[in-house]
């Protein structure tokens, strides 16, 4: 591999990194450059997940630490998020995908438009402590099956889902999002290493530069809360939601 695609590679790494941990999203980053270096689509998704996933479990240990987050209810959302991403990679393979894309561009959209008009989202915390249990049970539980299935925004619903509901702010709701969302990644790597498809070459270099990145942005997320998150939420979901629409029209 020639340095400079290599460079590209780390770099998109790093900075999809940051995203991810922060707010989410960091795989409209990370993934084009991927496939951009040349590799198959099944081994850019699969090195994708190995790098996001070691990045994600260092943040996720990082916010852990921090006190902010409901420890009960994340680990009940780690594995029913893990078991639940692995029985939607499972039905990818048996289901077309197609009419589930064009639903996730509409609930994306209308999140979207929530969020920015209504300035309050996630600017204070109003927590429903009878709520934080069930709604990351059947978040989890959704959007697990959903993680494995297809995969764009879970952690932006997560997020969202975590404001809306729970009451909680952008900075716990990304906090409690990432550890979450880290049992879907474990359980998608888990089948794409079990048939081979990470390319761990790539893969190493790039999970350290996506671990330093995702250190990087769990830390500026725990520094400066929602006043910067919910600009940085806003500008990925509208990224992932023009993604998603491109795609729908070029198929």
């Amino acid at each position: 591999m020639e340095d400079s695609i290599l460079i590209l590679i780390l770099t998109a790494g790093f900075i999809g990194g940051f995203v991810d941990s922060a707010v989410g999203g960091g795989g409209l980053i990370r993934l084009p450059a991927l496939l951009a270096a040349g590799l198959p689509s099944h081994t850019a998704l699969a090195t994708n997940k190995f790098g996001s996933t070691w990045a994600a479990g260092m943040s996720s240990a990082q916010y852990w630490m921090s006190g902010i987050v409901p420890k009960k209810a994340a680990s009940i959302g780690w594995f029913l998020m893990l078991i639940m991403s692995i029985l939607g990679a499972i039905a990818v393979t048996k289901i077309s995908a197609s009419w589930v894309i064009i639903l996730v561009f509409i609930v994306l959209l209308v999140m979207f438009l929530y969020v920015l008009f209504k300035k309050e989202f996630g600017v204070e915390e109003n927590i429903r402590e009878d709520r934080i249990v069930p709604v990351t049970v059947s978040m989890s539980t959704v959007l697990g099956f959903y993680d494995g299935f297809l995969g764009p925004g879970t952690g932006n619903f997560l997020i969202a889902g975590y404001v809306k509901e729970a009451g909680f702010d952008m900075k716990r709701a990304a906090a409690t999002s990432k550890i979450v969302n880290f049992g879907g990644n474990v359980g998608a790597l888990i089948l794409f290493a079990s048939v081979g498809l990470v390319n761990y070459k790539v893969g190493i270099p790039f999970a350290i530069v996506n671990i330093i990145g995702g250190l990087l942005g769990s830390t500026y997320a725990l520094k400066y809360g929602t006043k910067l998150l919910r600009p940085l939420f806003l500008i990925i979901s509208f990224s992932l939601i023009s993604k998603i629409g491109y795609d729908i029209l070029l198929s």
